[in-house]
């Protein structure tokens, strides 16, 4: 998730002969990764995301990598602002969500 700036959201102008996606957009084609974009005028949304980059930074210098830190913060530390009556990690979170959107379309 992302405000929309234009280092996220810039494409070639029209009139050139051979327009392109931006870097940021090309990787996120290559990882398959959906590009959210935050609601204009609503800095609530894009606060979560920089609230979880600035604790993730924070974790970084207790792993050898990033890819380490990411690992303990995705799977293994329980998140308090995911409760809904328990304790759970971005992981479980996403996937209890993901059962209960499925058992909605039922």
């Amino acid at each position: 998730m992302t405000d929309h700036g234009t280092q996220f959201t810039s494409l070639s102008r029209e009139n050139c002969q051979d327009p392109q996606q931006n870097k940021f957009q090309q990787i996120l084609k290559q990882y398959g990764i959906l590009h959210i974009k935050a609601r204009v005028k609503h800095p609530q949304s894009n606060g979560k995301v920089e609230r979880a980059g600035q604790t993730i930074q924070k974790l970084r210098k207790h792993f050898p990598s990033w890819d380490e830190t990411i690992q303990y913060y995705n799977y293994k530390r329980p998140h308090s602002s995911l409760e809904n009556g328990r304790l759970r990690t971005p992981h479980q979170a996403f996937f209890d969500k993901m059962r209960e959107r499925e058992k909605n379309l039922r």
